[in-house]
C-alpha cells in the first residue's frame, strides 16, 4: 500500500541542475558579457518556474514499481550480424584500433605543437597502422559502421595537414574517429549481448535526450578545441563554451548518479565521465596559463597541450559510451498516472 508520504514525493526534476546552471551563467557574465547574464538569468527563472511546478504533482510509488517491471523488447537482428559482433576476434581488433588510435591522436596533437620531426614520422607510420586496422575490422564486421570507420580514415588521410583550416578539420575528424572506436569495441565486447539492467528513465526531459544533447555539446566544443590549436579563431569563445560543456556533464552525470543509484554500469560510468571531464577543464585552464607565462613552443606547453587534447578525445568518447549506456539500460519513461 501506498503510503501518503510516498503519495506527494515530487517526481524527479531537472530543475536543480537548470537553476544552478542559470545561476552560473548569470555570475560567470559579471566577468565576461551582459548576454551571458541576461542568459542565466532566463534559465534561472524558467527553472523557478519548474522547480515550483513539481510539487504539484508527484510520482507515485505504485508508479515507479510498474515502470521498473517493464522489459525492453528484443530489437530485430539478423543472426549473423548477431555472431559477427559476436565473434571475439572482432572486439579484439575493435579494441586495439581504439588505442592505436588514442596513441595517434597523442603524436598528432605533439605534430601540431611542433615537437620534432621524430614525431611527424611516427605519427605517420601509427596512422598506415591505424588505416590497416580499420580495413580489417570493416572486413570482419561488413557492415554499414565497418564501412563509414573505413571511408572516415580515408578521408583523414587525403586531408592531412595542408593548411591551417583543413588542418583543424583534421584534428577534430581524429577526435570523432577515436569516440566512434571507443563505441565499437563497446558494442562488440563480450558484456554487450547480454541482457541489459533495466531501468525507469523517469526524469522530464528524459536521459535519453539530455545525453543526445550533451554529447552534440561536447562535439561543439572539440571542433571549437581543435580551430584553437590551428589558429583559425582565438581561445576566447572555446573557453566561454568550455563552461557550457562541463555544465551538462556535470548535470547528466549527477541525474545519472542519482536516479541510478544502484545501478552495475550507468553509476560507475556516470562517475568516470565527471572525472575525466573535470581533469579535462583543469588541463585547459592549466594550458591557458602556461602558454601565457613562457614562449608557444617551449616544452611545458607542449606537455600541457598534449594532455589537454588526449583528455578532450577521452573526454568525447566518455560521453558517448554513457549515451550508449543510457539509450540500452533505459528504454522507456516511467509511466504517468
Amino acid at each position: 500500500m501506498t503510503s501518503p508520504s510516498d503519495r506527494h514525493k515530487p517526481q524527479p526534476s531537472y530543475a536543480p541542475a537548470l537553476m544552478a546552471l542559470g545561476l552560473t551563467c548569470l555570475l560567470w557574465g559579471v566577468v565576461t558579457s551582459w548576454i551571458v547574464s541576461a542568459i542565466g538569468l532566463v534559465i534561472t527563472g524558467v527553472a523557478a518556474a519548474l522547480w515550483i511546478g513539481d510539487f504539484g504533482v508527484g510520482e507515485t510509488a505504485a508508479a515507479a514499481r510498474a515502470a521498473r517491471q517493464v522489459r525492453e523488447e528484443p530489437r530485430p537482428a539478423t543472426r549473423k550480424s548477431a555472431e559477427t559482433i559476436a565473434t571475439p576476434w572482432v572486439h579484439r581488433c575493435a579494441a586495439l584500433l581504439a588505442a592505436a588510435t588514442l596513441v595517434l591522436v597523442v603524436l598528432g596533437a605533439g605534430v601540431t605543437s611542433q615537437a620534432g620531426w621524430s614525431w611527424e614520422v611516427s605519427h605517420l607510420v601509427l596512422g598506415a597502422i591505424v588505416g590497416v586496422l580499420t580495413l580489417t575490422l570493416a572486413l570482419l564486421l561488413r557492415n554499414r559502421f565497418g564501412w563509414a570507420l573505413l571511408g572516415a580514415v580515408l578521408l583523414q588521410a587525403g586531408l592531412g595537414n595542408r593548411s591551417p583550416a583543413v588542418g583543424a578539420v583534421h584534428a577534430f575528424l581524429a577526435q570523432m574517429f577515436f569516440a566512434a572506436t571507443i563505441a565499437g569495441a563497446l558494442v562488440t565486447s563480450k558484456a554487450w549481448p547480454r541482457p541489459p539492467e533495466i531501468a525507469p528513465d523517469m526524469a522530464k526531459p528524459s536521459l535519453r535526450t539530455l545525453s543526445w544533447i550533451t554529447v552534440g555539446v561536447v562535439i561543439v566544443q572539440v571542433a571549437l578545441g581543435a580551430a584553437v590549436r590551428h589558429k583559425v579563431m582565438g581561445s576566447g569563445l572555446h573557453i566561454t563554451f568550455a563552461l557550457v560543456a562541463a555544465l551538462m556533464i556535470v548535470i547528466l552525470g549527477v541525474l545519472v548518479m542519482n536516479q541510478c543509484a544502484t545501478h552495475r554500469v550507468l553509476r560507475p560510468t556516470a562517475i568516470a565521465m565527471m572525472v575525466i571531464a573535470g581533469t579535462q577543464v583543469f588541463l585547459g585552464f592549466g594550458a591557458f596559463i602556461v602558454r601565457m607565462m613562457v614562449d608557444e613552443n617551449t616544452l611545458p606547453v607542449q606537455i600541457i597541450t598534449m594532455a589537454h587534447v588526449t583528455t578532450g578525445a577521452l573526454t568525447l568518447a566518455s560521453t558517448v559510451v554513457l549515451t550508449l549506456q543510457i539509450r540500452r539500460n533505459l528504454p522507456f519513461a516511467a509511466i504517468r498516472p
